[in-house]
């Protein structure tokens, strides 16, 4: 839910002044995205980046566009305090243990690196398997692989507003397999900074 409110707001930005509120669509960076602006004369619908709407409180204006040097310039403090789109990094392990593999080396100091660049930030942990074992001992490993790479964050120093570790075993799998299957990238760590 929450994801899905982020995304609202990354794709319009609402910006209130004394007499009147102007909705713009934003580039989210997807190939379709859409804004319905909606009040007691009907709704109206942004669909091109940089269009734009006026709005009181009985009426809405017609719909304009504004160019991206004009979005900077009228909303930069607005556009300033948008939060940054969430970064995903995948780290993979070798079966039944705590050890990353070679490449999964690398991505983890990129993922380090990131997590300093967006101080102050939140980031989740999850920890996963394949479904080789019991799924009672896959949620164990999986938690101890997010774990293991919690305590790698946490040695770095880096303050956070928030830092959790979750292990769910063979459930969500990256890639869906049947059960007792030795998939290597479902024993993974994915590291979620926002």
């Amino acid at each position: 839910m929450f994801y899905k409110l982020l995304i609202a707001v990354l794709l319009s930005m609402v910006f209130v002044g004394c007499s009147k509120t102007t909705v713009v669509l934003l580039d989210s960076g997807k190939s379709e995205n859409a804004i319905l602006v909606a009040n007691e004369e009907g709704e109206t619908k942004l669909d091109q980046v940089g269009s734009y709407v006026d709005i009181d409180k009985k009426k809405t204006g017609k719909v304009k566009s504004m160019s991206q040097d004009e979005i900077k310039s009228r909303f930069s403090k607005a556009l300033a305090a948008t939060p940054k789109e969430p970064i995903t990094y995948i780290l993979y392990f070798e079966p039944n243990s705590t050890m990353l593999t070679g490449a999964s080396e690398g991505t983890l100091k990129k993922a380090l690196k990131s997590i300093e660049e967006r101080t102050p930030c939140e980031v989740d942990i999850i920890g996963h398997t394949d479904t080789i074992g019991s799924s009672s001992v896959n949620v164990i490993v999986s938690l101890k692989r997010a774990k293991y790479i919690e305590s790698v964050v946490r040695k770095s120093g880096v303050k956070m507003l928030a830092l959790r570790a979750k292990g769910y075993g063979e459930e969500d799998l990256l890639v869906q397999t049947a059960d007792e299957v030795a998939e290597a990238k479902n024993r993974n760590v994915e590291i979620f900074i926002k």
